[in-house]
């Protein structure tokens, strides 16, 4: 966990909040346990530690229960989802987020699909009646829906770009330029993703 020989030596009341958080992960994972529950870990952890944290759960044996809103995190350690329907309903999806994602949108295309037949064997009355309805998502809204889709993928790629370099080892001359690009791109596809699930639920 990044702890050098010198920094062995330190005394913890002289460690940054950083090393703090460091040392407590180590000393939890030490001890080899057989079940972690995470709460939002990537908020509290360096980049360095962080894929250190990823390596470690990909390899880990027991049971891991996270609760975060980074992405490529879950995508990267996860192998299905709870997700909270509303209402009380909670619904176990087998995959990541990613997975999730697609099967959204393959709801959807399906959905539509099943929709056009029955209104095409529907009275000319009914369908009159039935065009007149409001769609549930507006034309602006569905160029929202679509625009979306195309940022959140280009948003991860660049994301995900960022993590290789981290994780390489290599020399970084504009390191602090590019931790901030990241953590502005954690926040930036936090909200957009928001967004593009309340207009896909809508749709």
């Amino acid at each position: 966990f990044l702890f050098s020989p010198a920094d062995q030596q330190k005394y913890i009341s002289t460690l940054s909040g950083g090393e703090m958080r460091r040392l407590n992960l180590a000393a939890v994972l030490i001890t080899q346990p057989n079940f972690l529950i995470l709460d939002e870990p990537t908020n509290d952890l360096d980049i360095m530690t962080l894929g250190i944290l990823e390596d470690y759960l990909r390899e880990f044996k027991g049971c891991v229960i996270v609760i975060s809103h980074d992405r490529f995190f879950l995508d990267s350690i996860v192998d299905h989802l709870f997700v909270m329907e509303g209402n009380g309903v909670i619904k176990d999806f087998p995959g990541n987020y990613s997975d999730y994602r697609a099967y959204l949108k393959e709801q959807a295309k399906t959905a539509q699909a099943t929709a056009k037949p029955a209104a095409a064997t529907a009275p000319a009355q009914a369908q009159r009646r039935e065009n007149t309805r409001p769609q549930k998502l507006s034309f602006k809204e569905r160029k929202e829906l679509e625009a979306l889709t195309k940022e959140i993928d280009e948003l991860t790629e660049e994301k995900s770009a960022l993590e290789a370099l981290f994780n390489s080892g290599a020399e970084i001359a504009d390191i602090a330029d590019k931790a901030k690009r990241y953590s502005d791109l954690k926040e930036i596809l936090d909200e957009k993703e928001l967004r593009w699930l309340e207009l896909s639920e809508k749709e």
